[in-house]
Parts: C-alpha cells; structure tokens; sequence
C-alpha cells in the first residue's frame, strides 16, 4: 500500500465501517485503490473487490495493492455496478464513499443488484463528504429514501454537517 497521507474522508469511512477480519467486502466506485488498501490492512481471511467504471483507475487502484492482489485480499475489475460480473458472490459489506449514484433518482438497478449480492445482514455503507451541509445533507436524504424503496433497513450515522453516512441493512 502507497504511504500518501489519508484524506480524512478515508479515515472517517474507515471508523464507521464494521469490517471482520474473515468479510467479503465490495467497494463500489473504488479510485485509485485508497480504500481498497485501508479494508484489506484489516483483513486476515477476508477480500475486498473494488470496482470502477474507469479503466484508468482500476490500473492505479491494482498498482497501489499490488501486494494486497498478490495476498490474495484484493481483487479490482473494471465496470459499473450494474453490469461488473460478480458471479455468484456474496458479501457481507459494500460501501462506496462519494458516489453521488446513490442519490440520484434511478438507481434500482444497480440497489436491486446490491441486494442480490449481499449476503443476510450484510450491510451497504454510503459515504458523502460534501462542500456544503446542504449537498450532504440532500445525498442522505435521497440515498436513505432509494435505499428503503428496495427493501433496505436504513439507519444513518451522525457526523459533521458536511458529510453523510446512510447505511442500508440487507433483511435476513
């Protein structure tokens, strides 16, 4: 993992997400791979799938967790949620941080598909740092209401006025 300091996004999604050390972890919207190598350091059996749409990104987030991809506890693919190949893999946590899909207003596909790979009880972790309270506090309402009209159990965590976090409980 690269030794470039942490945005405190990172650091804060990292203190609100719940990840064992044996989990299957999907990061949607993955980037350069920071995350992607925060999850894994805290893996011992487990695996972290990151997925982006850009091609470009995933050949930085794979050069970033080289060592991870070689330890077997990251994996990267290039698509978007609604048509990566996730096979017959289930995972007990997903999470994206500042994917603005989630509360844009046509998103059941790809929160249908969510559903479909988390396993009972897993839990979906949507992060948003916004400039402004007001976009952050827009993407928790939206992202809480898309998450409930697909059958998610919905509980949002308290932070700053700038950021948001809703996170969606798979029944089971």
């Amino acid at each position: 993992m690269s030794t470039d300091p942490v945005a405190p996004r990172f650091r804060w999604a990292m203190e609100v997400l719940s990840v064992a050390p044996d989990a299957r972890v999907l990061e949607v919207g993955c980037g350069h791979g920071i995350a992607l190598g925060l999850v894994a350091a805290r893996l011992r059996d487990g695996c972290v799938l990151g997925i982006d749409r850009s091609e470009k990104m995933i050949t930085q987030a794979s050069r970033r967790n080289a060592d991870a991809i070689r330890a077997g506890r990251v994996l990267a693919r290039t698509g978007t949620l609604a048509d990566v190949e996730l096979g017959l893999e289930l995972f007990d946590v997903a999470f994206a941080i500042n994917v603005s899909l989630f509360s844009e207003d046509d998103v059941h596909v790809e929160l249908s598909r969510l559903r479909e790979h988390l396993c009972p009880g897993g839990a979906l972790y949507l992060f948003h740092e916004a400039p402004v309270a007001a976009h952050a506090k827009r993407f928790a309402t939206v992202a809480a209401r898309n998450l409930d009209a697909q059958g998610f159990t919905v509980r949002t965590v308290p932070s700053t006025p700038s950021r948001a976090c809703v996170v969606g409980q798979a029944s089971g």
